[in-house]
């Protein structure tokens, strides 16, 4: 017996035949059928499969690679290269998304009206005393399917991105009329100083400070706080600048950095 996928779209041989399925064995081969975003439940956390299937037509093999991340399939693709970026670029972000497309449609307008509000009432439900979590029974087996994912860790992951999400927001208002951005800063010690705007800070329910920290060559520059940014060797103001317009500009927002004083 075999599992099933379906490509999204097509592979087209040579000879112009189109395949648009193959057989798998690699997962339980309970004759299931799985479309791309379906979760299954047998796969690793992350799987890169090569798979190859024979053309009706003219018999030629042609080869492809099957990804996975988290246990969703995320599709077929022509060359390893292309199904490790998909794997790679599949982040916390698009899991979120992932299930608050997939809560069952008799809960829909229970819980949300968008993706946001979902990550919303997820957290109030995780958030409420013991005794409202027992009567209201609604999010338990939402990370269940996921191997080695810690409920935890996950509710982690919803509160960074609604603050990011809030954050994002905030700035792209207080631009609506503005060409830049106005910060500030508070030296903490030689090696690390905060970030803010007062304005923006009025207009989040959240607190989210910057925090800017200087390294050396030799330290792990890998931030583990969404708010944290990190420099090398020095924290004057051009680096102060630069490091807060980089962030900005990866999140889109086409605003210029000013430092202002206190």
């Amino acid at each position: 017996m075999f599992d099933t996928i379906i490509f999204e779209k097509p592979i087209v041989c040579k000879c112009g035949q189109k395949i648009e399925s193959t057989q798998i064995k690699e997962f339980e081969c309970m004759m299931d059928t799985y479309h791309i975003g379906d979760m299954i439940s047998s796969a690793p956390i992350f799987a890169l499969l090569e798979e190859w299937e024979y053309c009706s037509n003219c018999k030629a093999t042609i080869e492809f690679y099957v990804a996975c991340s988290y246990s969703i399939y995320l599709g077929v693709y022509s060359s390893y290269k292309e199904a490790k970026e998909a794997i790679d670029g599949f982040n916390m972000e698009k899991l979120l998304k992932f299930y608050a497309q997939r809560v069952p449609n008799p809960n829909r307008g229970m819980f949300y009206q968008s993706d946001k509000r979902f990550m919303e009432r997820v957290v109030e439900f995780y958030d409420a005393p013991k005794a409202k979590k027992e009567k209201e029974n609604k999010f338990v087996a939402l990370f269940s399917s996921l191997h080695d994912f810690k409920e935890e860790t996950a509710l982690e992951e919803i509160k960074n991105y609604l603050k990011r999400d809030e954050l994002v927001r905030a700035i792209e208002s207080y631009g609506a009329n503005r060409h830049s951005l106005e910060v500030q800063y508070k030296i903490v010690d030689k090696k690390t100083l905060y970030i803010y705007n007062k304005e923006i800070e009025n207009r989040l329910s959240r607190e989210y400070l910057f925090r800017l920290n200087r390294v050396d060559d030799r330290t792990e520059t890998k931030p583990s706080e969404d708010n944290v940014l990190v420099t090398f060797k020095e924290l004057s103001e051009g680096v102060v600048l630069d490091k807060i317009q980089q962030w900005l500009d990866e999140l889109n927002v086409e605003l210029e950095v000013c430092l202002i004083k206190d």
